[in-house]
């Protein structure tokens, strides 16, 4: 979304609120930590695209580890 200049905030806050809510069912891991502060990184600091695209394959990683343990 972020490329192609379309409102990318609006569906970030709405990941961010459903990692949030998938913290509370899965007893506080902290993956969710680490995911949450990395998309909410991704809101307060004007980064580059590529590190932008890096930090959310970071983070679809994160929620894979999650889903195999």
């Amino acid at each position: 979304m972020r490329e192609n200049e379309e409102d990318w905030l609006k569906q970030l806050n709405t990941v961010i609120i459903e990692i949030a809510g998938l913290n509370e069912l899965f007893s506080l891991k902290p993956q969710f930590l680490q995911i949450l502060a990395k998309l909410e990184g991704l809101k307060v600091t004007d980064i580059a695209f590529p590190i932008y695209r890096k930090t959310i394959f970071e983070c679809i990683t994160l929620l894979r580890d999650i889903t195999n343990e």
